[in-house]
């Protein structure tokens, strides 16, 4: 599909208003109190760590998990030593784009953690997109709220490309609680990006305002384009629930964005225009994280997720011939959350755009330890680990 550049600011401006409390939009150029609106226009401020040779048209090289797992495992980045999520897209000229949640840097470089950061590959060759000020891509809200990055999209307008980070806004423990956070709402973010140059930060729009309640719809959990629409996932916690989360879809269609009229909710029986009537698609009994991979595979619908929410033993598939179900869930493999004294798992998201040589569906999970002091010293414990399960 393709669109102006116009086009899919306003479509991502055209679902700030129809999701954002209030009415209130950020447009380019505004401010939304959270930080950064229209970044700069068309100056580029953001390069490449690394020149990778281009990517070749087609995937020539079908890789095993295995061979995955060595490239991550021997990635030597001073700003990237371990990073989270890890969400992926595959550019227009054949380069992927990985995005990462909070990332290490090496031990001297400061700060020592950032909130987010991205990858571009080529091949077997990764780079690694540093900002101005080599601080995270997407920048802080303030001190102590930052922007984790949930999901990734990537529309083609004219000569470019625009990639949609959809992120949460996040505010961070403090003292003894380092590793306690608080979901406030959620962003879109934009990237714009030429054939073979570095993505530019383009704009960072709120979706929906800040708000402390723990059971709010995190917007954007899951996102992708298919069949001209953009579509975006929501997980909830709902109240009297543990541990796994219902999901909700919206979209918005790419050809007319500026007509909020095209953005719309499913409510169980139809696709209407009010997020408050958006109804669970997946349910939270036997549900999902709260962030997770929703992608078009084969001609279907496939979410991956772990089942039971992140604290979930085992990484599930749901497929759908619809993008809003009915759903049918198969256990894909076991991923128990702790899998040390101090070390965890979670938040597996499915990559279809690189082929296995296996012809199976390549998953990566994020993994992480309580021990700050363990992961400065091998930060391999903190990278995702990439698996391979039954495509759907």
């Amino acid at each position: 599909m393709t669109v102006t550049r116009a086009g899919v600011r306003a479509l991502a401006a055209v679902l700030v208003t129809t999701l954002l409390l209030g009415g209130c939009s950020l447009m380019p150029g505004g401010d939304d109190g959270h930080g950064e609106g229209d970044t700069g226009g068309e100056q580029a401020a953001y390069e490449m760590s690394v020149d990778c040779p281009d990517a070749p048209a087609e995937q020539r090289i079908e890789p095993t998990v295995a061979q995955l797992n060595s490239v991550v495992a021997q990635a030597d980045l001073p700003y990237w030593q371990a990073g989270d999520i890890g969400a992926s897209a595959r550019l227009t000229d054949g380069r992927l784009v990985w995005i990462f949640g909070d990332t290490l840097r090496r031990t001297g470089i400061g700060p020592g953690m950032v909130a987010n950061s991205m990858l571009v590959s080529s091949g077997l060759c990764v780079s690694q997109l540093m900002a101005t000020a080599r601080g995270p891509i997407i920048p802080d809200v303030e001190p102590g709220v930052v922007r984790w990055p949930m999901s990734v999209s990537v529309v083609r307008e004219g000569d470019e490309d625009i990639i949609v980070v959809f992120a949460g806004r996040i505010r961070r423990g403090s003292g003894d609680d380092v590793w306690g956070f608080s979901y406030l709402g959620s962003d879109a973010v934009t990237f714009r990006v030429r054939d073979g140059e570095a993505p530019q930060l383009d704009a960072v729009l709120p979706l929906t305002a800040d708000d402390e309640n723990a059971h709010q719809v995190n917007w954007g959990s899951a996102s992708m384009v298919s069949d001209g629409h953009i579509y975006v996932y929501g997980t909830e916690l709902p109240r009297g629930v543990a541990f796994g989360r219902s999901l909700r879809v919206g979209r918005g269609s790419l050809a007319d964005p500026e007509d909020r009229r095209t953005w719309e909710f499913w409510d169980g029986a139809r696709w209407q225009p009010d997020p408050a009537k958006a109804v669970p698609v997946i349910p939270a009994a036997g549900g999902v994280s709260q962030t997770l991979s929703v992608d078009r595979i084969d001609g279907s619908f496939v979410a991956v997720s772990k089942k039971d929410g992140d604290l979930g033993s085992t990484v599930a598939t749901w497929t759908s011939s619809s993008p809003v179900g009915p759903w049918k869930v198969s256990t894909a493999i076991e991923a128990p959350f702790l899998t040390g004294e101090d070390e965890f798992s979670y938040a597996p998201l499915a990559h279809p755009e690189i082929s296995l040589a296996s012809g199976r569906l390549l998953v990566s999970i994020s993994r992480n330890t309580t021990d700050l002091a363990r992961l400065r010293q091998d930060p391999t414990i903190g990278r995702p680990v990439f698996a391979e399960i039954p495509r759907p």
